[in-house]
């Protein structure tokens, strides 16, 4: 179960199409939706990256956050699912 604090990866839609809003982030909160919950990501500030929050959240490690961001330009650039790349390689 994720807590508020739990670092994460966020998508804004279920699907995680890299060309849609993504981050890593640090999990705030939930906003309840009459379409579902939204998730609310902040930085390391405590500002949120998304006032109308995220549809899908994963918990995930420093290292798998790091990898991510290190990697967005190649992920941004492909077709792949961010939770393909969630369970890919970083060898």
């Amino acid at each position: 179960m994720i807590q508020v604090g739990d670092y994460v990866l966020a998508t804004k839609y279920r699907d995680g199409d890299p060309k849609d809003h993504w981050v890593v982030g640090f999990f705030s909160g939930v906003l309840p939706k009459a379409t579902g919950n939204r998730y609310m990501v902040a930085d390391a500030d405590g500002k949120e990256f998304r006032g109308n929050g995220f549809r899908r959240i994963q918990k995930i490690s420093a290292q798998r956050g790091k990898w991510l961001l290190d990697h967005a330009y190649e992920i941004g650039n492909g077709s792949r699912s961010l939770w393909w790349w969630v369970r890919a390689s970083m060898k």
